[in-house]
């Protein structure tokens, strides 16, 4: 088998290197897609659940998933991918109420910002994280794989296996929710979330480090 002896610089020979088993390879993808994987887990089940999927997905990708990489679409997408076929499996296997689909003893009231309280920031982020773990989970997961990912609707549709009509509904539908109900705790969602009508099409009209600012990630 052929290892690579450094870090591997391209998404399909880093795929490669890890389904033959590379060490360092491995350890490589470990951190680069550890990030994301939290992120995509954390707002969807109890903390005590996030570690376990993330070792699941990890050990699929390993044993079986990136031996099917053939290059099309970013790794990153193939990766989130998986992830998904992941928290399906653990909703089927009846796990739902380890979901994190509602914010919680945690009464509405008590996350509005107020003087006495840390940052304008922190709390805007609290919020919203809130509020998005309140959306249907199919909405809650194409809002943070375009947004948190930086992906574009058509890898999000490759990630998520849906049709990219689909997709972009599901995002048009939850941006409209978030905007909903920050408006029902008495916030401008402009400030906060500030996508046109354009951000249905292939990417949105905020791109880039601003367009991932506009989703807070956790």
């Amino acid at each position: 088998m052929d290892h690579p002896s450094s870090e591997c610089s391209d998404d399909t020979a880093l795929a490669r290197a890890c389904a033959c088993g590379d060490a360092s390879a491995r350890h490589q993808a470990f951190h680069k897609f550890y990030p994301n994987l939290l992120r995509f887990f954390a707002n969807k089940v109890r903390s005590d659940c996030v570690e376990e999927l993330i070792h699941r997905t990890l050990l699929r990708l390993f044993e079986r998933c990136f031996a099917e990489y053939t290059g099309q679409g970013r790794l990153i997408s193939f990766v989130l991918g998986v992830a998904h076929r992941c928290m399906l499996e653990f909703i089927r296997e009846g796990r739902r109420a380890e979901l994190r689909s509602d914010p919680g003893s945690e009464r509405a009231d008590s996350i509005r910002p107020s003087p006495s309280q840390v940052s304008a920031q922190r709390q805007r982020h609290r919020l919203l994280r809130e509020i998005m773990r309140t959306l249907p989970p199919e909405l809650q997961t194409c809002l943070e794989t375009y947004y948190w990912n930086d992906q574009t609707t058509d890898e999000v549709a490759e990630a998520l296996g849906l049709p990219v009509g689909t997709v972009r509904a599901r995002l048009r539908r939850g941006r409209e929710l978030l905007k909903l109900r920050l408006a029902e705790r008495g916030f401008d969602a402009l400030p906060w979330f500030e996508v046109s009508s354009a951000g249905d099409g292939e990417t949105s009209s905020v791109s880039g480090p601003a367009r991932t600012s506009c989703i807070p990630k956790t």
